[in-house]
């Protein structure tokens, strides 16, 4: 099987942008310090990680929609590296429909040469010809697994769910709502709720009032915040259906 690869353009600053959904992969101010911020800090993972018990050993599931460049990817190993005890293993798991390249890929992480110790081995490990829909990657031994879904978001979703897989952390990076609806449907968000806890957070860079309401109805308490560049607001939340 041969998938839909991205078809991407690069801007004059060498930023990659989606001619199929005609919108950038990152922000024009900086995209490393954009997911760091939105992602990273937008569901506390630092603290979370620093906190987890260095007694028993445990998993910590990330769940990404749309995995584009891999860089939201990048900042959360980076994380992981730095306060996670050694007994712990993250599960990063995200889902792209139209998968860059392994080419596409080392060009557009090129741009963060300050987290090459990340970049370098995601791109190795990349699959160099896309032909099956779902690849498992392990870097640092197994102590970090990502598990790239190349589909539909509601099928790479319905199929989580079949694995029992429950998120600790969302990452809602799929392009603008209104170019990309079907990545912000209540079929997604409906998926979402069920692969949730009470311990489960979310944040993105959305704010439109369909996908706060579309959470909202499915049980998650979501907050408008301070948001990153240009943007002025972004959205940050939790589960909260019992």
């Amino acid at each position: 099987m041969e998938l839909e690869q991205a078809q991407i353009s690069w801007d004059e600053n060498g930023l990659p942008h989606s001619t199929q959904f005609d919108d950038k992969y990152f922000c024009i101010e900086n995209g490393l310090l954009e997911s760091q911020y939105i992602f990273c800090e937008g569901n506390a993972l630092q603290s979370r990680f620093e906190n987890l018990s260095s007694e028993a050993p445990g998993i910590f599931i990330i769940v990404e929609t749309g995995f584009g460049t891999g860089l939201n990817f990048c900042c959360a190993w980076q994380l992981w590296k730095q306060h996670a005890p050694q007994n712990w293993q993250l599960q990063y798991v995200s889902m792209d429909l139209y998968p860059l390249s392994q080419e596409q890929l080392k060009t557009s992480l090129a741009l963060w040469p300050g987290i090459t110790d990340f970049t370098q081995p995601l791109v190795k490990m990349y699959p160099s010809l896309i032909n099956e829909s779902r690849y498992e990657l392990s870097f640092e031994k197994t102590r970090v697994k990502l598990v790239l879904l190349f589909d539909h978001v509601n099928d790479a979703l319905s199929q989580l769910i079949e694995d029992k897989c429950v998120a600790d952390a969302w990452f809602l990076d799929g392009f603008d709502p209104a170019k990309n609806p079907h990545m912000w449907s209540e079929d997604v968000f409906s998926r979402m709720a069920k692969m949730s806890n009470l311990q489960t957070t979310l944040s993105t860079f959305s704010v439109a009032g369909f996908v706060r309401r579309g959470l909202t109805a499915q049980g998650f308490t979501v907050e408008k915040i301070k948001g990153f560049g240009r943007k002025r607001h972004m959205l940050k939340g939790f589960y909260a259906k019992s």
